[in-house]
């Protein structure tokens, strides 16, 4: 029994690592570039803040895709979290860091990304792991990341009407909702329509997702929208599914 435990445990060490190695080759070089436009192009800070939000939000489903296991997928998330959390307490010392990470307050970035990550794999190990449904982890995390990006971008830019819900941030508009809820209803009925559901039953599950997800994105404060959002499409998607 130990004998098999340790070839379990020896071969499950060997799949973490090689998605680890795989997702690595992803991220590297779309951060690189981003590094390498941030320096060479004269990107307005809110853009580019969103784009280093893309390389984010999009890791967990390449970290799916890589493993091809529920349970790969979410040691590889609280993997890297850990790893990072400490790289990036290191780089805080440095000058640049605030800069070019458009930080806000302090720790924000390295807070916000081990949110992300290990609320991610609780959204991970939750559809995939518990109700064997993949498509539904990846679309609950894209409809945040691409509906929140359109949110800030629209509500930073147009934003004039504040929405005044109960709960609400007070700084969050109608505008940049409407933005969110827009996008995060296309991504849904994409990836849910492409995982195989019919386009009528796509759209009629991303639209009522996307509507708890914009509310829950309006009450949530201090950036962890990061896990309340993606936790909330899941179990939007999970209930009408």
């Amino acid at each position: 029994m130990v004998h098999i435990s340790s070839l379990v445990a020896t071969d499950l060490g060997h799949e973490v690592l090689v998605c680890l190695l795989r997702y690595l080759c992803y991220i590297i070089p779309f951060a690189a570039a981003l590094v390498v436009a941030h320096f060479l192009l004269e990107i307005p800070r809110e853009v580019f803040r969103k784009m280093l939000h893309v390389a984010a939000f999009t890791s967990p489903p390449m970290i799916m895709w890589a493993s091809g296991s529920w349970l790969v997928s979410v040691l590889v998330l609280v993997l890297f979290g850990l790893v990072v959390w400490p790289l990036l307490a290191v780089a805080e010392r440095a000058g640049w860091y605030a800069d070019l990470f458009v930080q806000r307050r302090a720790h924000e970035v390295r807070r916000s990304l081990l949110v992300m990550f290990w609320g991610n794999a609780t959204v991970v190990a939750l559809c995939w792991g518990l109700c064997g449904k993949p498509e539904v982890a990846v679309a609950s995390i894209l409809m945040w990341g691409f509906g929140d990006a359109a949110a800030a971008l629209v509500g930073t830019r147009w934003g004039r009407h504040h929405t005044g819900l109960p709960l609400a941030d007070p700084k969050k508009t109608w505008e940049g909702t409407g933005a969110m809820f827009a996008v995060s209803c296309l991504v849904g009925m994409v990836v849910l329509t492409v995982a195989g559901m019919p386009l009528a039953g796509s759209l009629v599950r991303s639209a009522a997702t996307s509507a708890v997800g914009a509310y829950v994105e309006l009450i949530t404060r201090r950036g962890y929208d990061t896990i309340t959002v993606p936790l909330a499409n899941a179990c939007a998607l999970l209930l009408v599914a």
